[in-house]
């Protein structure tokens, strides 16, 4: 269905069913989306399977090459808010987990299966919102992203950013946002998608967001990457890790030679992390002062040899 749809551009929306009309139509009401709908009241088709009722809150996407608009794979749903993950409900991510079968929309509004689209590469997945704050986490990992997109093979590796801000995160938000890192779509997809199904994501990648100020989310950062075969071989539990460490990772996940040097790097941020019971900040810290400690003893064993060497010669 989906390569039907390659040629028209979707629109992940929340709209509240205001009445239900003939020809499985209803009225409804939509905060719209930023840059491409603006909030009011539409008429839009729903699939002849949807239920529809007024009241009813419904997640969508909405196409617009019909008439009336078609609200496409519509479902019942709440407005997303964000919080902390509900494990409970959901079977998470972990180590030799496949990617869920969920819809997601690019940055031009195409949508893709997260569990199929990206199989027989190498996959390297992170969660942002584009109204981080510059200097924050989310400008950081893109920038490495950027970084990382200059070295891949689009052949056989792939870039993809979530976003956790569905309400405001719209595909031509993520396109801008893109543009500002000089995203190359054939090497790194920037995604979104309804807000029920980000809700979902985020619980079974375990990822906090929570809403503190209008627009600014406090979230948790992971790395994930996925194997050729779509099973996750490597997480990343903090922002700590670095781009040479990951493409070293991916590679060595891909059947590629690696620089064994970034792996170590890459590994040794993340032990030192989990060993600060997940704080990035603590874990920078130490490894900072691990690696002045070597330096240290590094520069302290030259001089004491090139002193034995002047005390013999005399």
């Amino acid at each position: 269905m989906y390569a039907l749809l390659l040629a028209v551009s979707l629109l992940p929306i929340h709209a509240t069913v205001l009445a239900v009309a003939p020809q499985h139509t209803v009225i409804a009401s939509t905060r719209g989306a930023t840059l491409q709908l603006q909030p009011g009241t539409y008429r839009l088709r729903l699939p002849a399977s949807a239920v529809a009722r007024p009241g009813l809150g419904i997640d969508g996407l909405l196409d617009r090459s019909t008439f009336p608009w078609m609200l496409r794979d519509a479902v019942p749903a709440r407005p997303f808010v964000a919080g902390l993950p509900a494990r409970g409900r959901v079977v998470t991510i972990d180590l030799g987990s496949t990617l869920p079968n969920v819809t997601l929309v690019d940055s031009a509004g195409h949508p893709f299966d997260l569990a199929t689209a990206f199989l027989g590469k190498t996959l390297l997945v992170s969660f942002i919102y584009t109204r981080c704050p510059p200097g924050d986490l989310c400008p950081l990992t893109s920038a490495k992203f950027a970084r990382m997109q200059r070295q891949i093979d689009p052949k056989h590796m792939h870039l993809l950013e979530i976003s956790i801000d569905p309400k405001y995160d719209s595909p031509a938000v993520l396109r801008n946002y893109g543009m500002r890192f000089g995203a190359i779509p054939s090497r790194w997809t920037l995604a979104t998608g309804t807000g029920s199904t980000v809700q979902a994501l985020l619980d079974q990648f375990v990822i906090s967001s929570i809403e503190d100020t209008t627009g600014h989310y406090v979230h948790n950062d992971e790395l994930f990457i996925v194997g050729p075969n779509g099973r996750v071989a490597f997480i990343a539990r903090s922002a700590a890790w670095v781009a040479g460490g990951a493409l070293a990772e991916a590679r060595s996940i891909d059947g590629e030679t690696s620089n064994p040097f970034e792996l170590f790097e890459l590994s040794l941020v993340a032990s030192i992390v989990a060993a600060c019971g997940g704080s990035e900040y603590a874990g920078v810290v130490i490894l900072d002062i691990v690696l002045l400690t070597l330096i240290a003893l590094a520069v302290t064993w030259v001089l004491w040899r090139l002193a034995r060497r002047l005390i013999r010669e005399r």
